[in-house]
This record gives structure tokens, sequence and C-alpha cells, in this order.
């Protein structure tokens, strides 16, 4: 559902100079990451209109999260959450003067382009303009180093990704003290790992080892629940069996 509120022509300007803003070098990751759900909030809808990416998309899950956290803060309260945008804006040296050139938004709703995570070149070769590359911070956070894409293959949680359960046998059988329901740095178990990545074979191991499908991650997700995120029905069949 697109947003039925419409930015002052303020908020436009704002987003005009966070495109080319060289104190963006400078900004937090956390800071830039705000101002896109901001963004995001006041020019498409209150909250994503998509469900939460896999634990593998690090970019898609950090914009995710950072639109639905800014939709949770301020509700219906836009006015407020222009208010905010404006504040951090005005924070990185905006002043609240008119531009050259109004910016040019585009349709509410209409697809961004993805951020550029590892983009380190300077603000003013990112695009400009509210709709563009920079977008105010609508479609560009960079500089965010993602987590690394997986485990060690020499851990339980790293064999858990690969699905060897060759591999995951002949480790237990020499790590015979290992917790399979023990979280990894991520929050992760094994058995949350091979649900998001889709290993079917790997999750019925598991379960054969009597692993606790009721951990949950640092997110509250359940095994299943990521399972059922990522789109792995044939691993929810499993687990919702009785005798899983």
């Amino acid at each position: 559902m697109s947003s039925e509120y419409t930015p002052s022509l303020a908020f436009h300007n704002a987003a005009a100079y966070l495109s080319n803003a060289s104190s963006l070098s400078k900004v937090s990751n956390d800071t830039k990451l705000e101002l896109y759900g901001l963004f995001k909030c006041l020019t498409v809808s209150s909250s994503p209109n998509s469900s939460r990416p896999s634990i593998f998309d690090f970019t898609g899950r950090a914009k995710w999260d950072a639109w639905s956290s800014a939709g949770k803060t301020f509700g219906n309260r836009l006015v407020d959450a222009e208010a905010r945008y404006l504040e951090i804006a005005a924070s990185l040296g905006w002043r609240d003067q008119p531009i050259a050139t109004p910016p040019s938004l585009g349709k509410k709703g209409e697809e961004e382009e993805e951020i550029d995570w590892d983009d380190e070149s300077p603000p003013q070769n990112r695009g400009t303009g509210a709709g563009g590359g920079g977008g105010g911070m609508g479609a560009t956070v960079s500089s965010v180093a993602p987590p690394p894409l997986g485990e060690d293959a020499d851990t339980v949680h790293g064999i858990a990704l690969s699905g060897d359960v060759a591999e995951l046998k002949g480790f237990l059988d020499a790590h015979p003290e290992v917790d399979l329901n023990e979280r990894d740095e991520f929050g992760y178990t094994p058995l949350h790992l091979a649900c998001d990545r889709g290993n079917t074979i790997m999750v019925q191991e598991l379960l054969r080892k009597g692993v606790d499908q009721n951990v949950k991650d640092a997110d509250e997700f359940t095994a299943i629940e990521l399972a059922r995120v990522a789109g792995h029905e044939d691993i929810v069949a499993i687990l919702e069996k009785p005798d899983s």
C-alpha cells in the first residue's frame, strides 16, 4: 500500500542535499539505515510490503529491518517521521533553503535501485535527487561491510551450512561433546542454518540427533519460522510432523 503522505518541500530539499553530502562519509551505519527507513515510510508505506529476507541476504534484511523499525516507531505519525528525517539532515549540515531544481521523486511505490553496501565512492558520484542513486538515503546506504557469508568449515555450524551429512557424522564422532543446540556468534543453531539454506537432508540428520526445534535465534525466530520465510516448504512439512 503506497503512502498517502505527501512530504514537504523541505523534505525534498533535505533528500537532495543528502544525495551529495560529503558528511555522509563519517555517518554511522545505524544512522544511514535510519535515514533509509524513514525515507521509505514517507514515500512508499509505513511498513515493508514484502516478507523479511533470508538471514543470508544481509543487504535486504538490513533494509527491511530499518524500514520496519521506522514504521513501528512512528506509525501514522508521519509528520513526526519527517521531522526526524529533517533533524538528522540538519545534523549533517543541511539547512532549510530552496534548491535550484526541485528533486524528482517519481511515482510513489516505484521500485528503487538496490543499496550498494560496498560502494566506497564519494557521495557526489552516487547520483542526485531524492529518487536517484543517492535518494537522500532512500536508495543507497554505503560503506556497510556485510557479515561473513558462512561459518568456518571445521565447525558444526559451518558443516550445517554445507549440507554434508557424512562430514557431520564424522565431526560428531570426533567431537561427541558438541552441543548441537548451541548458537553461533550471530545467534543461529545448526538447525537454523540448515533450515534457512534449504538443506533438507541436513535438517533430517540434525533431527535424528535430537536437536531442539524450539530454540530461537537473536530475532526470536525458531528454525521452522526461518524455513517458512525462506520458502522451504519441504522442510516446514518435516518439522511439522509430530515425531520430528
